[in-house]
């Protein structure tokens, strides 16, 4: 008994001896086929020759010199495991764990994979799937990744090896060095292993973000938030994966620059108390004031005032603050003037100067005088510290002076103060368009002392541009065309600017056409040219023709039509928009006119293919040309093209007269067709052609139909031997002698015109009369009491017929299509003449030469023959006779096959009958001479046999089979069942050896039973089976990719399918095709807008099922991406001008839709639609502080897409509300509520022309110095944009004025909140009437009516309304349905909460 024992690579093998054996035989086989064969002297032995993954059968045979013996019992063994193939492995960044894969190996349980790094170290996992994972990668190193495949005593060699990079190690000794004069920090660290580049992230306390990348060991972050304290953390980055953060490193950025609030001069004591607003960042503040002569003061404080000591009387100082936090020090504020003595104040929008002054110790009133340059002067009286200079003059320079006055008439004057008064309105303004270039040149009168103009250009879509000049004029290159704009123009000086001059009203240049286009109208040479604008007088359109041709159109609308142009001509086209003024906005395109039509057409018959060859002369401007011929009476037409001046007309009809046109073809137009020419076909192949065969005469003669086309007629007769006889007849007949016997014919006729012959007509076969059949014989059958007769074969005989003419007038005869045959149930002692005549489908031959035989005499009566059907014998019963010891009962059978019995009674039985057998039986004496004393023939049909040679071939059409069987002798009739598996059962009852089944049930396996029948007995059955049709596939789905042009079709599958067919076919007609041995299919190659009827079909390898029902869908564009958003103000309205990019289709329509949260309130939401529009932009206007998603589909013939992937956005943020302030004028702290999606707040002076921007902040107050209510507004900002300004700004009731006690109640109840209305609700048909209590302080209240949702149903959108009564009536609403109604007070200020619980009604039947 052999034993095996495998150390992997070498299995050994050992055995015990087997006496005898000279040798061993090993063998070692795998199921596969694979063998190794080895001899040895030993009972042992290694072998090496393994294949990997293999079980192998191991068994040994003992040899001598003249035997092997059997093989031993066989014993198994398994190789090594093959090396695993296909591995691949990837990092997972966050958890760190690499993730390795491979394919599966033959032979393998389990398998090992391993990462090493280059130093070797190396971390292993294990399992018995394809992939497994390895946790606490080290990181930054490069891993080689192998896996081994192992069972339970092998492992397999290493698989080929897969590099592997870890997740780069965590950045460590960061550190940030600020950069204080650019407010920058620069973040330093130290290398990372496996880093590529690094990612430097910093935040501050407050949220503030800012970033940089870079592949060194150092990055500058920009853009810090001044006063900020930041965590700064690095990432190192790979390809694949980046790191986690280094530990946070903080630091402050810059201090924030102070803003400067007020200066409070002590004239008696020459110093100044001054403050400012608190500086993110800042510890501490240093305030300077400096002279122009170099004298300086400062003060330095941890609050946001100080005192600037020792000033010098009459100078002036610029006074700034610098924040500081130990660290940096921020830039300095904006310097703020401060005058020791008399200081003057412009009021540019009034033109007045405000005076101040320090008081003069002893002074009852002051004079402040103004004396004007150009000799205008001002004053005013007060007794106070300032005066207001009335009626200063634009553009005037003024010294003032202010006198100090008493009782005494002592008089002080003041150091003399110079004041530029606000400079003067520009003059004579005055525009015109620069046609040559499209730019605006604006000029005006100079303003006297105006050192800078600004002009403004407002559009009235909203747009405005703004042009600065030192000089008289300004040109605007950057309007937009086809616009009104009304232009102003302003003067300023470095301290005011004047009011506007008055409106100059200006057309910009007419736009550009856009979208030019421009076609053909083929049917007659008119061209169309189309053009998208606006705003234009008329348009020109002009053309040119290479062939100096020009015309011109012009249109007050949007196309143009060009008559009469010049065929086969390349137009340059300019389209022209004419305002009256400038008539040079142009747009050039090219448009090819019709092609002219061919010349010198000629056309020749090609007689040998019944074709025609055309020529023609080369026409300007085709590119291609189609020959079209046209029969005389336009029955038949056909078609050539080519790019060359020839083609050919095939498969002409024949014996017609074609008339031929030529048309010159470019691209979208044809030509008119060219003069005819004119030609005659080759006359057509003879119809009817009829031979009669004379068979006595040896001849045949021929006859076909009239042909008027034809001169003559050919007739030509080829034998099977090759040789041919002809002739010709300008009648409908010919007669052709002489036919040999024998002979088959094929006969055709020709019809003959000049030198061109027709087709040959259809054969018509004929044969002459067969030879008279030579050297017949005969001989007697004694035991069937029948002839035998041979013959030689006759020439052209298709079968033969044997004729026994007997002297008393009994006849017989046989029929067979070859020699012998046998003569049957001749009369016993009768003299018969026999002759034998050839048969053909057309002749007889004449009889051959006859011959008498004579039959034996008649003896033996009364014989009877018995058979059963299941029998295998026959019981045979006579009469005994006379001296006749011994009888002889031979049974012939139709195949001449004999059997026979004896016996000395009166019965006998024969042996081994076989089935389906026709006997002829007789008994006679012991002699086997047909003289002695015997029977005559008794005939006999034994049962049919089973039937056998069964066949069935599908029947696809019909959903059937035919089924065909071997013959039998002695079957009447035949009786096939077939049963499917489901139970439906078919039967055909037939005569002959087939039978067509149909109407069977789709993808069923039928079993057939056929049996035969013959006159008393029935066979038993022979049983097949077969499969039918396949049902057709049902359940078709499809889904459209638009991205690749393909479809995945699906479906169910369809039972004892060996395939699937699917098919897309166009509306045109065009079909696409895949196919499946699955039950789906991707179709490849659809185009986008065309709509297509998918089906599919089922076949089993034989037969196709029926389609399945059309599926009708459309190759939709795709959703547009690159959605862009850009809010743009237009008035008092904010506008989101919504673009993206376009999609790779034709004639393709795009929806834009926003959907959005107003105030960011769930219950406030907008759904708004664009049209569906070709172009690809559209303007929304858009709530403000709303939340909102836009989505874009297209669609086109084949259909609408799918929504693009959301843009996400806010718009900008609504007016901050409840602004007020607290404080006086000179100092005020100024509130206001939050406004939703702001981060900034800016509160601007608007005293002037302009507006100065007196505070910026994220937080929701500011503080301010020299405060004016009415000039003051309040912006909210985002990224996005500023909100409306609110100057609706309230604060306290002074003191000295009587207290308004509606007011007071008023602003008495801003911090209180609204009540919630109580609702009642009725119904009447589907009508709600709602009624609620009034609340106090409430203006206006807010109905929220909701459908209530049921299951699958589509969220239908709120009713919401907005009323100043106390009641509201909701009409139209849909019958027998639940809806829900909130209500809320609100005012300008206060909104109430909604009703705690929805009161819900159900209206009734519609009237």
């Amino acid at each position: 008994m052999p034993s095996t024992f495998l150390p992997c690579e070498v299995g050994s093998l050992t055995w015990n001896a087997s006496e005898t054996a000279e040798f061993y035989a090993v063998t070692a086989k795998t199921n596969n086929g694979h063998q190794v064969q080895l001899s040895t002297n030993e009972t042992w032995t290694f072998i090496s020759e393994f294949l990997c993954g293999q079980e192998y059968f191991l068994y040994v045979q003992a040899v001598d010199s003249v035997c092997t013996s059997l093989p031993s019992q066989p014993s198994t063994l398994k190789s090594e495991p093959c090396p695993p193939t296909g591995v691949s492995s990837f990092m997972n960044c966050i958890s760190n764990i690499a993730v390795v894969s491979w394919n599966s190996s033959a032979g393998a349980d389990f398998y090992t994979a391993t990462v090493t790094q280059g130093d070797g170290q190396s971390k292993s996992c294990w399992s018995d799937s394809k992939q497994c994972g390895m946790s606490n990668i080290n990181c930054g190193q490069n891993y080689t990744v192998t896996v081994v495949a192992s069972n339970e005593k092998c492992n397999s060699d290493t698989s080929q090896a897969n590099t592997l990079q870890s997740v780069p190690c965590i950045p460590t000794g960061v550190d940030v060095k600020m950069d204080c004069s650019t407010n920058k920090a620069l973040v330093s660290w130290i290398s990372s292993k496996g880093a590529l580049s690094y990612k430097v992230t910093a935040q501050s306390t407050q949220g503030a973000m800012s970033f940089c990348q870079s592949t060194k060991l150092m990055c500058t972050l920009a853009n810090l938030t001044c006063g900020q304290d930041y965590s700064v953390q690095v990432v190192a980055q790979d390809d694949i994966c980046s790191s986690l953060p280094s530990q946070a490193t903080k630091f402050a950025s810059v201090p924030c620059t102070p803003s400067i609030g007020s200066v409070v001069l002590d004239c008696f004591t020459n110093s100044a108390l001054l403050d400012w607003a608190n500086a993110e960042g800042a510890l501490n503040y240093t305030a300077t004031a400096q002279t122009s002569s170099g004298h300086v003061s400062t003060c330095t404080s941890n609050f946001t005032n100080c005192e600037l000591m020792d000033l010098q009387c009459g100078q002036t100082y610029n006074v700034f603050t610098v924040a500081s936090n130990g660290n940096c020090s921020s830039p300095p504020s904006t310097m703020l003037q401060v005058e020791s003595d008399v200081v003057t104040v412009l009021n540019c929008s009034t033109n007045t100067a405000l005076v101040k002054w320090k008081a003069s110790i002893g002074a009852d009133y002051y004079i402040v005088q103004a004396f004007g340059v150009e000799e205008h002067e001002s004053g005013c009286e007060t007794d106070t510290q300032s005066c207001v200079l009335p009626d200063l003059m634009c553009g005037f320079t003024y010294n003032i002076s202010v006198i100090a006055v008493n009782s005494m008439c002592n008089v002080s004057q003041s150091d003399m103060t110079q004041l530029q008064a606000v400079p003067c309105v520009p003059q004579q303004v005055k525009a015109r368009v620069v046609c040559k270039s499209g730019a605006v040149a604006v000029s005006w009168e100079p303003s006297k002392d105006a050192s800078l103009y600004t002009t403004v250009a407002q559009g009235n879509g909203g747009y405005a541009s703004t042009c600065k000049s030192n000089g008289t004029t300004c040109l605007f290159n950057d309007l937009l065309c086809g616009l009104n704009y009304s232009i102003t123009v302003s003067a300023s000086d470095e301290t005011c600017s004047s009011a506007r001059s008055s409106a100059v009203q200006l057309n910009t240049v007419s736009c550009v056409p856009r979208n030019v286009t421009a076609k053909m109208v083929c049917s007659n040479n008119t061209g169309v040219v189309s053009w998208e604008g606006e705003g234009v007088y008329s348009y020109m359109v002009q053309a040119f023709g290479p062939d100096g041709h020009k015309t011109q159109c012009n249109s007050t609308t949007t196309n143009c039509q060009l008559p009469n142009m010049h065929c086969g001509q390349l137009y340059n086209l300019t389209v022209t928009a004419q305002d009256g003024l400038c008539d040079n906005s142009r747009a050039y395109l090219s448009l090819q006119s019709v092609p002219c039509r061919p010349t010198y057409v000629k056309a020749s018959l090609l007689c040998y293919s019944n074709s025609a060859a055309v020529t023609w002369e080369q026409a300007s401007g085709a590119l291609s040309y189609l020959a079209v011929g046209v029969t005389a009476n336009r029955s038949h037409q056909t078609e050539c093209n080519n790019t060359m001046t020839y083609c050919t007309l095939r498969n002409l009809q024949c014996g017609q007269t074609y008339n031929v046109s030529v048309f010159s073809q470019d691209e979208s137009c044809s030509s008119v067709a060219s003069d005819k020419a004119y030609m005659r076909t080759a006359p057509c192949a003879p119809q009817d052609v009829a031979v009669n065969t004379q068979c006595d005469d040896g001849a045949m003669n021929v006859s076909w139909s009239p042909n008027p086309d034809a001169q003559y007629f050919h007739v030509a007769a080829v034998s099977n031997t090759g040789a041919r006889l002809y002739c010709n007849s300008s009648n409908t007949y010919c007669n052709i002698s002489g036919l040999p016997c024998g002979q088959k014919y094929n006969v055709t006729v020709l019809s003959v015109r000049d030198d061109c012959e027709s087709k040959p007509s259809a054969v018509v076969k004929t044969s002459s009369a067969p030879c008279v059949p030579r050297n017949a014989e005969g001989h007697l059958d004694c035991v069937s009491n029948s002839a035998w007769m041979a013959w030689d074969a006759s020439e052209g005989a298709l079968s033969y017929f044997v004729l026994a003419k007997g002297v008393g007038g009994h006849n017989s005869s046989c029929t067979t299509t070859t020699s012998p045959c046998n003569v049957p149930d001749l009369n016993c002692g009768t003299r018969y003449t026999f002759h034998i005549t050839a048969v053909n489908k057309y002749c007889n031959s004449n009889h051959s030469t006859p011959f008498e035989l004579e039959t034996g005499p008649c003896a033996l009566t009364s014989v009877s023959v018995v058979t059963e059907c299941d029998s295998d014998t026959i019981l045979v019963n006579w009469e005994i006779t006379k001296d006749a010891p011994l009888y002889l009962v031979t049974a012939e059978g139709h195949d001449q096959t004999l059997i026979s019995c004896n016996s000395s009674s009166n019965s006998c039985v024969l042996p081994d009958i076989r089935c389906d057998m026709q006997y002829s039986i007789i008994v006679s004496a012991s002699s086997d001479k047909c003289s002695s004393l015997r029977s005559p023939p008794k005939k006999i049909q034994t049962a049919p046999c089973v039937p056998d040679n069964v066949t069935v071939l599908a029947s696809c059409e019909k959903n059937g089979a035919r089924v065909t069987w071997g013959q039998s002798p002695v079957a009447t009739s035949y009786l096939l069942t077939a049963t499917g598996r489901d139970g439906h059962v078919a039967r055909c009852n037939t005569s002959v050896t087939n039978c067509n089944l149909t109407d069977l049930h789709c993808g069923q396996t039928y079993s057939i039973n056929i049996t035969a029948s013959g006159d008393n007995c029935t066979s038993k059955p022979r049983t097949s089976s077969f499969r039918t049709v396949p049902c057709g596939p049902s359940g078709l789905a499809v889904d459209i990719n638009c991205g690749t042009n393909s479809a995945m079709l699906s479906w169910g599958a369809s039972e004892g399918t060996v395939e699937y067919l699917g098919f897309a076919q166009a509306m045109d007609g065009n079909m696409l095709y895949c196919h499946s041995t699955v039950p789906f299919c991707t179709m490849e190659g659809l185009e986008c807008g065309r709509v297509y009827n998918f089906s599919v079909k089922a076949s089993n390898g034989v037969c196709n099922s029926s389609l399945s029902a059309p599926l009708q869908a459309g190759a939709a564009p795709c959703a547009p991406t690159a959605l862009k958003v850009r809010m743009q103000k237009i008035g008092q309205a904010h506008w989101a001008m919504t673009s993206w990019d376009s999609v790779n289709c034709s004639d393709v329509e795009y929806l834009a839709e926003i959907t959005g949260r107003i105030q960011n309130n769930p219950q406030a939401l907008m759904d708004v639609f664009s049209y569906w529009l070709p172009r690809r932009y559209f303007e929304f206007p858009m709530p403000c502080s709303t939340a909102y998603n836009l989505t874009v589909r297209a669609r086109n013939s084949g259909g609408v897409s799918k929504p693009s992937t959301a843009f996400t956005g806010v718009t900008v943020p609504c007016s901050p509300q409840n602004v007020r302030y607290s404080g006086n004028r000179d100092s005020a702290v100024l509130s206001w509520n939050a406004s939703v999606f702001a981060t900034r707040y800016t509160v601007y002076s608007v005293s002037g022309s302009g507006r100065v921007e007196l505070c910026n902040t994220t937080g929701l107050y500011c503080q301010l110095t020299n405060f004016y209510p009415n000039a003051t507004e309040v912006t909210a900002s985002n990224a996005v944009g500023d909100s409306i300004p609110n100057r609706n700004i309230t604060g306290p009731v002074q003191d000295r004025r009587r207290r308004d006690l509606r007011t007071s109640e008023i602003f008495a109840d801003f911090d209180k909140d609204l009540e919630t209305p109580e609702v009642t609700v009725t119904v009447s048909g589907v009508s709600l009437y709602v009624n609620w209590t009034t609340v106090k302080d409430a203006t206006e209240y807010t109905l929220v009516i909701e459908e209530e949702q049921k299951d699958q149903e589509a969220i239908q959108p709120p009713i919401v309304r907005t009323t100043e009564g106390n009641f509201y009536k909701v009409t139209d609403l849909k019958p027998w349905t639940t809806y829900c109604i909130r209500l809320a007070a609100k005012n300008t200020i206060k909104q109430s909460n909604y009703s705690i619980r929805p009161i819900c009604r159900s209206t009734g039947a519609s009237k």
